[in-house]
């Protein structure tokens, strides 16, 4: 062989490598997530503060109004004196505002329910479905791109299962650039009544 045949084989072994390197991480993280499924859909729930979506605070008073006893939801009566953000005004007067979604993890969409249709629904309240899925909340970070352009960042929810993950599509999630705590996971389906 001469030596300019071992450069031109060389140098296509030298480009190969990292776009098969490349394939090999596709494969490993995107392929897992386009096949991630669960057979039960979950319910979650939602607050704003005087329409504007994404309150910060909002995941804690979601935890003091909304909980799931003996596998129901149940809505608790707050406090008159309930201070939920600690910002020195009371929730009552936070004007905050809850909606309760039903999301069906086949179509990966979410409708919005009555509080009495979610008590309807028998949940598991536990973070991982009966089947070994969990929904979790991430930070997804777009990075930069030489001093000039920058991606944004952005919280998202996912269906995850070991390195698979797959985003969901709540509702609302586009408009929850920064704020991230303005939705709390109440339960599993496990079965409608």
């Amino acid at each position: 062989m001469d030596d300019s045949r071992k450069r031109a084989i060389l140098l296509a072994v030298a480009f190969a490598l990292p776009l098969l390197f490349i394939m090999v991480i596709f494969i490993t993280t995107f392929i897992p997530a386009t096949r991630l499924s669960t057979d039960y859909d979950f319910v979650y729930a939602t607050c704003s503060k005087n329409r504007n979506p994404g309150s910060y605070y909002c995941n804690n008073y979601l935890q003091n109004l909304y909980d799931v006893v003996d596998g129901r939801v149940r809505e608790r009566e707050l406090s008159a004196d309930l201070d939920s953000d600690n910002d020195g005004v009371l929730d009552s007067n936070e004007n905050y505002s809850t909606r309760l979604f039903l999301h069906d993890t086949a179509l990966n969409v979410s409708e919005e329910i009555s509080l009495i249709e979610a008590q309807r629904l028998q949940l598991s309240d536990e973070i991982v479905s009966p089947d070994g899925v969990a929904v979790e909340r991430d930070y997804s970070s777009g990075g930069s791109f030489f001093p000039f352009v920058r991606v944004s960042s952005r919280f998202g929810w996912y269906l995850s299962r070991g390195s698979a993950r797959q985003k969901l599509e709540i509702i609302g999630d586009s408009e929850r650039n920064y704020y991230r705590d303005d939705l709390m996971f109440l339960g599993w389906v496990l079965d409608e009544q």
